[in-house]
């Protein structure tokens, strides 16, 4: 199905709803729908030109919604392409996966379990390579790749490289060879720096900050929407850090928690912070992928995907709730319950991390909370990665890299490059945080296009 429209801004735009198998090793099975918008300039309808297809961050988001006039990194790359737009299987208007649909499962945890199993990034790449074929006409495409997205750029690198004639990723060098403990425990680190920066900008918060975490251990508060904001949940807030934006962000959320004295009303926390919380935490409900399956972007099986070559076994080894596994082996640092004296350091607030108790905190997620553990004990995942094909590959790649990115860390990313050989471009920069793309769009698009043409020479 197919529908078409001229918007304001010369933007065409087609809405495509194609049919993909859930397992593509079942191709007669269950179906899943998938939605793909179409982009093009419309005074340029009846051009021939290239195709480039977006990998949205996530896991567990849609592609992003166009605006009239065309505005972000689209508005560029309107002007060289046609632009897909794809809302990754489970997400948006593609079969999107609920908390109200997995509880509808007949089967309960285990074939909750079973079909979360197949929305990984081999799955999205195999559904691309359909949109590929049915929409591009199986022409090469290029990609761009925001964060998790840039994951699934080197899966379709490892699966379907001739399908690739450049590839441009923002922050989303998959740390490749290294294992979910790795991972956390770097970007633990990182967080601790991210942390003493929001703290200098804004010393006021330090007190701020620990007296509501200790106002919250003691008496936890229900949240209008049902859940439980707990100490705990509070300090996941620190998600908002990594973005250029975030510390302001938090900072005027931690304001509402303020009488206009600057007194914090820790022991009865206005309506309009709770609020507040609950607005900038209700993606983790709203999007029940990220929680169930943000660990598993980070196990890779234990063949690659030829089926050839051994890996390391423990990257395919369950994830086994690692985030929350490598902090209670960081110490005190990262226990808040040592810092709760006013003399003691600032209380370290998380970052892209998630936790087997957030099957408590979040009202929504609460009824998923065993088919999360049965995916964090899951032992047979399937591989991710090729090395031996990233390895051959022949197409461009063009990445921008943040220095102290605390989302994805800049050291792996620099091993996974190596990995590309010299094919891969770094822009390696601390003038970004992982939402550059977002920031400033137009400026990242085109240097990363640039760079990937040879256009451009960075490194220089």
């Amino acid at each position: 199905m197919t529908a078409a429209a001229t918007l304001p801004g010369d933007l065409r735009v087609k809405e495509h709803c194609l049919k993909v198998p859930l397992d593509h090793n079942k191709p007669d099975g269950t179906e899943l729908s998938l939605f793909v918008r179409e982009l093009m300039t419309a005074s340029k309808a009846n051009e021939d030109l290239p195709w480039l297809l977006y990998l949205q961050g996530g896991p567990g988001f849609p592609s992003g919604r166009p605006t009239c006039p065309p505005s972000g990194w689209i508005k560029p790359a309107l002007a060289k392409y046609r632009v897909l737009l794809l809302d990754q299987r489970g997400t948006g208007r593609s079969s999107p996966v609920t908390t109200k649909l997995l509880q509808a499962l007949p089967g309960g945890p285990e074939a909750q379990a079973e079909l979360l199993s197949h929305f990984r990034a081999d799955s999205i790449v195999r559904d691309a390579e359909i949109v590929r074929h049915q929409l591009a006409g199986g022409q090469k495409i290029t990609l761009l790749g925001q964060s998790f997205g840039g994951f699934c750029i080197l899966t379709y690198l490892s699966l379907f490289p001739e399908a690739i004639s450049r590839s441009l990723c923002t922050f989303g060098l998959a740390p490749i060879g290294r294992t979910a403990e790795e991972v956390y425990a770097a970007t633990f680190r990182r967080m601790e720096e991210r942390n003493r920066r929001f703290y200098r900008r804004y010393p006021q918060d330090v007190e701020v900050v620990r007296s509501i975490v200790a106002a919250l251990h003691s008496a936890p508060v229900a949240l209008p929407r049902g859940g439980t904001l707990t100490a705990r949940r509070f300090l996941q807030l620190g998600l908002l850090l990594g973005s250029a934006s975030g510390f302001e962000t938090l900072h005027g959320l931690l304001e509402l928690a303020c009488a206009p004295n600057g007194d914090v009303l820790a022991s009865s926390l206005p309506d309009i912070f709770l609020l507040e919380v609950e607005n900038a935490q209700q993606q983790f409900e709203t999007n029940p992928i990220y929680w169930l399956l943000h660990e598993a972007i980070y196990v890779d099986g234990a063949t690659s995907a030829a089926g050839d070559t051994l890996k390391d076994s423990r990257l395919g080894a369950p994830s086994c709730w690692a985030a929350e596994r490598m902090q209670a082996l960081l110490g005190a640092t990262w226990d808040y319950t040592t810092r709760l004296a006013v003399s003691s350091p600032p209380v370290q607030l998380t970052g892209e991390m998630v936790f087997s108790w957030m099957g408590d905190d979040y009202a929504w997620l609460r009824p998923l909370k065993p088919v999360a553990n049965l995916l964090a004990s899951k032992a047979d995942w399937g591989p991710l990665y090729n090395v031996a094909a990233l390895g051959r590959g022949q197409s461009p790649v063009a990445a921008l890299v943040s220095y102290e990115d605390v989302y994805v860390e800049r050291s792996f990313s620099e091993e996974t490059a190596s990995l590309l050989g010299e094919r891969a471009q770094l822009w390696i920069t601390n003038e970004f945080q992982h939402s550059g793309l977002r920031d400033e769009p137009a400026v990242v698009f085109e240097r990363l296009l640039a760079m990937s043409k040879g256009e451009l020479a960075i490194p220089s």
